[in-house]
């Protein structure tokens, strides 16, 4: 009986050591990482420039005190200035609405972010010249780019009387020189045919409105303006298809 009391008096014992030992581990000071707190918003927007018309998505991410992303929940968007630029409270959604720049700005726990945005009219490209045939073969339309850059007419539309019925889409491409003439010819190409009296509308490819005339009771020559890519929009001397017009 003793020797077994002191074979357990000394199994005891290293056992009690071995928990002080993790006593004292459990005890220690071990470094706590700081916790995450937001500090701002970044706001990012895919196109720093929009065209009226046209649509994007304005994005926006935590940045915590290291400057590292944070995950956050929805934010609250407005425009500064929405008749320049709409956006959409809840998902950030912009759409260009006139010329002009404003601030975009992202809300969430009382912190902000914000971003810059310009908003511009599309090209000033202009209808520029008339050939109407009365339902004959061989009209035509000629299209002006009064500007000092080339433009991209792909995606744009022009549309005569009827706003529902058929409309001409420029194929990808196609592309308007500095000062340069197009011309589309009603029996290759339009939809539709070119009246007189008519009325022509000519969309950007944002489906923007960017140049209408009224067309006149057949003239003996064309309609065109004078001088070219104004608004005057008169009968000419003579035809000048794919050039500068022939003015009174």
């Amino acid at each position: 009986m003793n020797n077994m009391g002191y074979l357990t008096r000394c199994v005891a014992a290293p056992l009690a050591l071995s928990l002080v030992g993790l006593q004292a581990c459990s005890n220690d000071d071990a470094p706590i990482a700081p916790k995450r707190v937001l500090t701002q918003i970044s706001v990012s927007v895919p196109l720093a420039t929009l065209e009226i018309g046209q649509l994007t998505t304005a994005i926006a991410v935590g940045l915590d005190q290291d400057g590292q992303p944070l995950t956050i929940g929805p934010v609250e968007w407005i425009s500064e200035t929405p008749t320049v630029a709409a956006a959409n409270p809840v998902s950030g959604r912009l759409f260009g609405i006139g010329p002009g720049t404003t601030r975009i700005i992202a809300t969430f726990e009382g912190k902000t972010g914000e971003r810059a945005i310009t908003v511009a009219a599309a090209p000033a490209v202009r209808i520029n010249e008339v050939q109407p045939k009365a339902g004959a073969l061989g009209g035509w339309i000629e299209l002006f780019n009064p500007t000092s850059a080339a433009v991209d007419m792909s995606g744009w539309t022009l549309i005569g009387n009827d706003f529902f019925g058929p409309q001409f889409t420029f194929p990808g491409g196609s592309v308007i020189e500095p000062n340069g003439f197009v011309v589309i010819d009603e029996d290759a190409s339009l939809p539709f045919r070119l009246e007189a009296p008519d009325n022509l509308h000519l969309f950007s490819k944002f489906g923007v409105q960017v140049d209408g005339v009224n067309v006149g009771l057949q003239p003996a020559t064309t309609f065109g303006r004078c001088p070219d890519g104004t608004a005057a929009f008169i009968t000419t001397t003579a035809a000048t298809k794919g050039t500068r017009n022939a003015c009174p």
